[in-house]
């Protein structure tokens, strides 16, 4: 019998996946648009479009939350896609997922390498030949950390990510103390930035802020990845998902908030570099070094290089268990053994042939001519989100609809976790997804700064005909068909009422303290 992945009890990175990327706190294949969204839409649009994207991605993260709950899966929502909807579909959305992920570990590798850069002679990491050592170290780290159990990846990144929480609330005090005056300058900062031009560029302005929003918050999704690995998803999923739209609006919302008071949107500063990982265009270092604080800039890029380093691992991790997953589920053929898991819980070969062409791709920066060819195949990153986080909501109403037919009680369990406000808040959630799509392939026609391209908008919308090619091909050779309810398996994957009863039992007790106790259990470590 072939070993399957098993649940973790110490894997604590579901806890926190969901602030996998913190802006301007790590580096991820939006990095320069991220820095020059204020730029080009100016502060309300940068709030703005966080905070409606907040909303959509809590719904989106309770339907998930849902359907991991009771049928905890590696790579979940590709599995729910294929069941659910259809096995072409759920291929389409998991081999764009998987490819955006390999993207992200060379874009993440090569950020590493601009960001030890800031602490090297000037140019020295610019050189093909140093950039590569610095790109061998990165991969080195990150394969060492795949090397050791899957509990030992899930300690690195809840810590990881810990700090990630810590750090953001002393900068958020920094630039609190910067608005009020309390830097060295002793400049006072009120609404000035805002009354220079809140919204920028108009609705074009807003469109590229909505597209950059998306890109930043791309991960969201990863802790519905890890749950099937998760020992007690009851439990741990709903306690992520509940705290999702206070980390969004507190680390998201609040943190852009407070900087679009400190950092003019026209401040030259925020175009920075073109390669996506220098720490100067981030604007808690401009308005760290306009407030004249000296040392602080070098501890922002040593954490962002933590970070960075996080999000690599990350990427191994979730491609890996997509792939593990797709062969599990029959969407890949099972000869090439990606479907196999060792003693220690890890779907090895999955691991290897990701991280083979993960490591792979990462050099291809080293070169100028194969970095154009690279820049094309991380842009799939955007699509792939705006094609999953629909995805996921689609795939939870053909979920309830298979439950309904079958006369499951599934939803009626005494803990059973249930999304807010349906089914009105799910079908917001889906349509501002389509609407941010739109928005996408608009701005990619019609970018904000410079004349239309027809190169420009193949590169940022490749995912569109790649993903219709993998649905269309994958139909016409198997002859897949759309899943009916009455046919749907519901069966595979779910968790055995022994583990249900296990779970109510520990939920029992936890409602059964007061409410000061379950509330500061939410900050414990």
């Amino acid at each position: 019998m072939v070993p399957r992945i098993p649940h973790h009890k110490n894997l604590r990175f579901t806890a926190l996946a969901l602030l996998s990327r913190t802006p301007f706190l790590t580096a991820n294949p939006a990095g320069p648009f991220l820095y020059r969204s204020l730029s080009t839409g100016g502060p309300f649009s940068v709030v703005f479009s966080f905070a409606w994207l907040g909303l959509v991605l809590t719904t989106m993260m309770q339907c998930l939350c849902e359907m991991t709950t009771i049928y905890p899966a590696s790579g979940s929502f590709v599995t729910y896609a294929a069941r659910y909807i259809d096995p072409a579909w759920g291929f389409a959305v998991g081999a764009l997922y998987w490819a955006c992920w390999v993207g992200a570990f060379g874009t993440e590798a090569t950020a590493a390498r601009i960001l030890v850069g800031y602490w090297l002679p000037v140019g020295w990491s610019d050189d093909p030949t140093h950039a590569a050592i610095l790109i061998s170290v990165f991969n080195f780290i990150m394969v060492l950390i795949h090397v050791f159990p899957v509990r030992v990846f899930g300690e690195i990144e809840f810590w990881i990510s810990s700090i990630k929480v810590v750090s953001v609330l002393v900068f958020l005090v920094v630039i609190w103390v910067i608005m009020g005056g309390g830097g060295p300058d002793g400049r006072v900062h009120g609404g000035e930035y805002w009354a220079e031009g809140a919204l920028i560029n108009g609705f074009k302005g807003l469109s590229s802020v909505f597209v950059t929003a998306a890109f930043a918050c791309g991960g969201t999704e990863v802790a519905g990845v890890a749950g099937g690995e998760t020992k007690d998803p009851m439990i741990s999923m709903p306690r992520a998902v509940r705290t999702l739209m206070f980390r969004i609006v507190f680390f998201y919302v609040v943190t852009l908030l407070f900087l679009s008071f400190v950092v003019s949107a026209r401040n030259p500063a925020l175009l920075g570099s073109e390669s996506g990982g220098a720490v100067e265009a981030s604007p808690f270092v401009i308005a760290i070094k306009e407030a004249g604080i000296g040392i602080l800039p070098d501890v922002l890029n040593a954490i962002v290089l933590l970070c960075v380093s996080s999000v690599g691992s990350v990427s191994i991790y979730t491609a890996s268990r997509v792939l593990y997953n797709m062969t599990e589920t029959g969407l890949i053929s099972s000869r090439w053994g990606l479907g196999e898991a060792d003693e220690r819980g890890r779907p090895i070969r999955a691991i290897i042939a990701t991280t083979l062409i993960a490591v792979g791709l990462s050099y291809m920066n080293c070169s100028a001519s194969a970095a154009t060819a690279f820049t094309w195949f991380t842009s799939l990153s955007g699509i792939a989100f705006l094609a999953c986080w629909p995805t996921i909501i689609a795939s939870n109403w053909r979920w309830r609809a298979g439950i309904k037919a079958q006369g499951l009680n599934i939803l009626d369990l005494k803990y059973a976790y249930k999304a807010s406000f349906r089914p009105w808040l799910p079908a917001f959630g889906f349509v501002s997804l389509l609407f941010m799509l739109v928005c996408h392939i608009y701005v990619s026609a019609s970018p904000v700064t410079g004349s239309p391209n027809a190169g420009h908008w193949f590169q940022n919308c490749l995912g569109i005909p790649l993903i219709v090619v993998f649905f269309g091909g994958y139909k016409i050779l198997y002859r897949t068909k759309f899943v009916n309810v009455d046919e749907m398996d519901l069966q595979t994957d779910k968790m055995h009422d022994s583990d249900i009863a296990e779970q109510s039992e520990k939920l029992d007790a936890y409602y059964g303290q007061s409410r000061k106790v379950r509330t500061l259990s939410y900050v414990r470590f």
